[in-house]
């Protein structure tokens, strides 16, 4: 760990972690780099697959959708804890995701895929591994 003089109560050296470094450099550069390495369609399309594989073990093929529609909003919070902590900037974007995702009252893959599209790189990386995990632990032993 690093030795920080922490500069907004002028107390001593505070320690930041490896983890809290690298989130205050994103955060300033508000995404990851690399944007024309990474193939958005083909990891969007692995998210599907992977979300189809999760939805076939738990016998609900049909579902992948409605999972990914619950998943991505995950990242930015749980609804209820976003109104218990009256957190008005997390529910006002929890439900623009959400309701971006849907056509007629029913999740449209065009319609994530378009979100998809449009989220920062972090995030959608960020979704990918998620489902990765999700597929792996969701998996019949």
């Amino acid at each position: 760990m690093l030795n920080v003089f922490n500069k907004k109560n002028g107390k001593g050296p505070q320690r930041q972690t490896l983890k809290n470094r690298i989130h205050k450099y994103i955060s300033k550069k508000q995404d990851i780099c690399c944007e024309n390495d990474i193939n958005r369609k083909m990891v969007i399309q692995q998210i599907f697959e992977k979300y189809k594989k999760i939805c076939g073990n738990f016998n609900e093929p049909d579902e992948y959708l409605n999972y990914i529609n619950n998943d991505i909003v995950k990242f930015i919070g749980y609804n209820v804890d976003l109104k218990k902590n009256k957190d008005f900037e997390g529910i006002k974007l929890w439900n623009e995701i959400d309701k971006r995702m849907f056509e007629n009252k029913i999740v449209s893959e065009a319609k994530v895929e378009i979100l998809l599209q449009k989220v920062p790189l972090y995030f959608l990386l960020s979704f990918l591994g998620y489902a990765s995990y999700y597929e792996k632990t969701s998996s019949p032993l």
